[in-house]
């Protein structure tokens, strides 16, 4: 995927053209790490349909199997589903339950290792997101060769 290419979709609902330079990424999980075991499994969680769709385009491309919800209740019962380890792209404004409510759940239940996320917003804060498995912040819109590398990052199974 050639540099700096970005979501049409994310920058013409998040106003503007260019991804923005003021991304804040926890860098904790970016360290590179030896080659392990990798699941390729990705949960899309937005309320935009379009922003589910291009991002789904891109990582089935990409060879992972793409699960998608609309908001966090429907997040949660698809998590429930999932065997083994899944990356969770998580907006945060979101109808019936947020983003914020379902890493709340998540943090109080157990194996949430099995689900790193990484967060997707224009206006999180990072010290909204001081939850054990939030990973990343990704500032929409962003470039889809940094959301391939988050998940990629993401999706390795620590040994």
């Amino acid at each position: 995927m050639p540099p700096g290419r970005h979501c049409p979709r994310l920058a013409e609902r998040h106003g503007g053209g260019e991804p923005r330079e003021d991304r804040r990424i926890f860098a904790r999980a970016m360290v590179e790490q030896p080659p392990s075991t990798s699941s390729r499994t990705v949960l899309v969680v937005d309320d935009d349909p379009g922003i589910r769709e291009s991002i789904r385009e891109v990582l089935s491309t990409e060879g992972y199997q793409v699960l998608e919800a609309g908001d966090g209740r429907e997040a949660l019962l698809r998590m429930e589903g999932v065997d083994g380890r899944c990356v969770v792209l998580l907006d945060l404004a979101m109808p019936r339950m947020n983003g914020l409510e379902v890493l709340t759940e998540l943090s109080r239940r157990t194996r949430t290792e099995r689900f790193p996320v990484v967060v997707m917003s224009a206006n999180a804060h990072p010290h909204e997101l001081e939850f054990p498995q939030v990973v990343a912040l990704l500032r929409k819109p962003f470039e889809l060769d940094e959301l391939l590398r988050w998940v990629e990052v993401c999706s390795r199974s620590p040994d």
